[in-house]
């Protein structure tokens, strides 16, 4: 990837990596893709899992894969896959979460994270509300500026429009991940950050 690749998940991954605890051993990649944010992330931890249901973008990743890096990739589903409870420090999932059932995959997070590691989601939510569509309108001068400066790059996996709005998403986090810190953010995405006590 090039320093000039851009797209609205490219655009977020160091606000991902800025979460990264310190002396992260094992780290996840919800919904990898092809496979970039996980290359990047190898760099902050000591082993990283990139999961991805889509068979071609797993491929994609696996060819474009830099030797030496520490990253298994694997085609399967981050709700179903045999992963040990409390077995990740640190679980990224970009522009993913929407393609999952909300509740039930907050929960599987939050099992899978250990003690002091960190959820940091980018996600996309369903415009609802005024100040929803205001947000939206806003983000398309600015998306079109960096399209214009940057390179962009297509996503290269399954895209689907997001079911649940901010509300909803507000309240599951309320409920699954007390003091979780959700903050709306341009370009049509959301941030979330929660650290498991």
């Amino acid at each position: 990837m090039s320093t000039r690749d851009w797209n609205h998940n490219i655009h977020y991954h160091e606000f991902v990596l800025d979460a990264v605890p310190p002396a992260c051993q094992r780290a996840l990649d919800v919904g990898c893709g092809q496979g970039l944010l996980a290359q990047r992330l190898a760099r902050h931890s000591q082993e990283v899992i990139a999961i991805d249901v889509d068979r071609d973008a797993i491929t994609h990743a696996q060819a474009a894969h830099a030797s030496g890096a520490r990253i298994e990739f694997v085609e399967g589903d981050a709700l179903t896959h045999p992963f040990p409870e409390n077995s990740f420090d640190f679980i990224g999932a970009v522009a993913a979460l929407h393609h999952l059932p909300l509740r039930p995959a907050l929960v599987r997070f939050r099992s899978l994270l250990r003690p002091g590691g960190v959820l940091v989601v980018i996600g996309l939510h369903r415009s609802h509300t005024p100040v929803d569509y205001a947000w939206s309108a806003a983000a398309f001068p600015v998306s079109w500026m960096f399209r214009c400066l940057r390179h962009q790059v297509e996503v290269g996996a399954p895209v689907q429009n997001p079911r649940e709005s901010l509300g909803e998403i507000r309240s599951a986090c309320d409920a699954v991940l007390p003091g979780a810190a959700l903050r709306r953010r341009l370009l049509f995405r959301y941030s979330l950050i929660w650290r498991k006590l």
